[in-house]
C-alpha cells in the first residue's frame, strides 16, 4: 500500500514539472500583453491599454530582461479596444483572425514585411477610412477554421473609402468588402488571379473598379448590390458567375469581353437602368434568370456563338400590380446560324417550358404574351430564316427579318371544315392567331367559340382555313 502510494506521487510530481516546462512565457509591458512563441519571438496577446498603438519590433520581458522578437498579433488581441491609430512594424508577419475585430481605429499603417492578415481581422472597424496593402502581404482574409473559412478582412467598415490591393496577393477572399457602405476607389494590382463569393456586396457608392488582366475567376454574388454604373467584364475569367451583378441598380450599360464562354444565373437581373444587353461571339450559354427584370431594356443583341438559353433567361420585362407585365423591347439581333435551344433543368427541380421571355406563360394572359411576339421583331441571319420559323419559341415570332411571319391560309381539301365554330377535321387540328401565334390543338374536333372572338387560321395536314369567330 505504501508502495502504490509513493508511485502515484511521483507521477504527480513528474507531470507537475513538464506542465511547467510547458507554460508559455507571458508579460505586460508598454500597454500590451505578449506571450512567448519561442525562445527568441513573440505574439501580442492581448491589449492592455493605450488609444496610439505603435507595435515595437522587439520588446523586453520586465522581469527577465530577455529580449524578444515581435512577429505576429494574436487573434482576438484588440477586440472592442478604443484604439484609434495603429503601425505594425516589418518584424510582424502574422495577424490573425479578428485580431482588431470592432475597434475604434482610423488609421492603419502596414509596414512591408506583413505576410498574413487573417479573417476578420479588421472586421467592423467603423471608423477606418483608408487601407492599403503593402506588396508583402501574400493572403489577406486568410483560412482559419477546420470549414476552410477564409475573408470579411474588412467587412463592414462603414466609413472606410479607399483601398489599395498589391499583385502579391493570389485572392481576394471571400466578403472582404462586404457591406462596406462608403467604399468608393479600389485599386486592384495585376497579379490577382480569383476574387471570392459576395467580396463588395452591398458597396452601394463603388461606382467603377477596374479587374486585372491577371484575373482568372471571380466566385458567385462578387458586385451584388453594388453601385456599379458600367462594368468591363474580361474574357480572362471564361465564367460571368451567378448572381454577380443582381441588384446593382445603377447600372446604365456593361461590356463583356470576347472569350466570356456563360453568363451566370442572375448574374445582371434586377439592374433596371441599362437599355441594352449584349453578348460577344464567345458567349455559348446564358443561364436562368440572367437578364430577368430589366424593363428598360430596348435591344437585345446575342453574338454567332449563342446555342443554350436559360428558363427566363431574357426576360426584360416587369409586373405591374396587376401582373400585366411592361417591356420595353423592340429588336432581338442574333448572329448565331442556329436556333438557340432551351435548357431544360439549368438548377431547377422540374421540368419547365420551354420559354425565354417569360419564364411561365402562364402567368399571364395569352393577350400579353401575343403582344409581345407580335410587336417585338427578330433579326438573324439571313440563311438560318427558315431554321427560326421552325425552332421552339423562336417561330411565335410574328416578323423574322422584317417579314411577317403569319400562318398563310390556303384553301380547304376534303376533310377539314369549319361550321358555326365548330372544326372538323381527319386528322390533328391546330389553332393558330394571324400573327402565327399557336393557340390550341386538338385531335378530330375543336369549338373554337371556347376562345373568344377574333380571326384564326385552322390548320390540319398540312392545310389550313383562315376563319372569323
Amino acid at each position: 500500500m505504501k508502495l502504490f502510494t509513493r508511485s502515484i506521487l511521483s507521477l504527480a510530481a513528474v507531470s507537475f514539472i513538464f506542465a511547467d516546462a510547458g507554460a508559455a512565457v507571458q508579460f505586460i509591458t508598454g500597454g500590451l500583453k505578449y506571450e512567448a512563441l519561442s525562445d527568441s519571438t513573440v505574439t501580442v496577446l492581448k491589449y492592455q491599454e493605450g488609444t496610439e498603438i505603435d507595435l515595437p519590433t522587439k520588446v523586453a520581458d520586465p522581469e527577465t530582461k530577455k529580449e524578444y522578437q515581435v512577429v505576429q498579433v494574436s487573434g482576438q488581441a484588440f477586440l472592442n479596444a478604443p484604439i484609434t491609430s495603429l503601425k505594425v512594424p516589418a518584424s510582424v508577419k502574422t495577424i490573425e483572425q479578428y485580431a482588431f475585430w470592432r475597434t475604434q481605429i482610423e488609421t492603419i499603417d502596414l509596414a512591408e514585411g506583413v505576410e498574413t492578415i487573417g479573417y476578420g481581422a479588421f472586421k467592423e472597424c467603423k471608423k477606418l477610412k483608408t487601407v492599403k496593402i503593402p506588396n508583402s502581404v501574400k493572403d489577406l482574409g486568410a483560412i482559419y477554421s477546420l470549414f476552410g473559412i477564409g475573408g470579411a478582412a474588412f467587412a463592414e467598415c462603414d466609413a472606410l473609402t479607399d483601398v489599395e490591393l498589391p499583385g502579391s496577393l493570389d485572392s481576394i477572399h471571400q466578403q472582404t468588402f462586404i457591406n462596406c457602405l462608403s467604399l468608393k476607389n479600389v485599386s486592384i494590382g495585376e497579379g490577382i488571379k480569383s476574387i471570392g463569393e459576395r467580396a463588395f456586396e452591398g458597396c452601394n457608392v463603388l461606382h467603377s473598379i477596374k479587374l486585372p488582366s491577371t484575373l482568372e475567376r471571380m466566385d458567385r454574388g462578387v458586385f451584388i448590390k453594388s453601385g456599379l454604373t458600367n462594368p468591363t467584364i474580361p474574357g480572362s475569367i471564361k465564367i460571368i458567375p451567378n448572381s454577380c451583378y443582381l441588384w446593382c441598380q445603377n447600372m446604365t450599360g456593361f461590356t463583356i469581353e470576347e472569350g466570356i464562354v456563360e453568363v451566370g444565373r442572375q448574374s445582371f437581373a434586377d439592374c433596371r437602368g441599362f437599355t441594352e444587353i449584349e453578348t460577344p461571339n464567345s458567349v455559348e450559354w446564358i443561364r436562368t434568370d440572367a437578364f430577368s427584370g430589366n424593363a428598360n431594356v430596348k435591344t437585345i443583341k446575342l453574338g454567332s456563338g449563342i446555342r443554350r438559353l436559360g428558363h427566363s433567361s431574357l426576360a426584360v420585362w416587369e409586373p405591374t400590380d396587376k401582373n400585366i407585365p411592361v417591356w420595353s423591347l423592340t429588336d432581338i439581333y442574333i448572329d448565331s446560324p442556329v436556333p438557340p435551344v432551351h435548357e431544360q433543368n439549368d438548377e431547377h427541380f422540374d421540368i419547365l417550358e420551354d420559354d425565354f421571355f417569360f419564364g411561365d406563360t402562364k402567368a399571364f394572359t395569352d393577350e400579353y404574351t401575343h403582344k409581345f411576339y407580335s410587336t417585338v421583331k427578330l433579326h438573324v441571319p439571313e440563311d438560318a430564316v427558315d431554321a427560326y420559323r421552325k425552332a421552339e419559341v423562336w417561330k411565335n415570332f410574328s416578323y423574322i427579318n422584317d417579314t411577317y411571319n403569319a400562318v398563310d391560309a390556303i384553301e380547304a381539301e376534303s376533310g377539314l371544315s369549319v361550321c358555326g365554330g365548330m372544326v372538323t377535321s381527319n386528322g390533328m387540328i391546330e389553332i393558330y392567331t394571324l400573327t402565327g401565334m399557336k393557340v390550341a390543338s386538338a385531335n378530330g374536333i375543336f369549338d373554337l367559340r371556347g376562345l373568344g372572338s377574333g380571326v384564326y387560321v385552322v390548320r390540319s395536314a398540312g392545310k389550313a382555313i383562315k376563319t372569323a369567330i
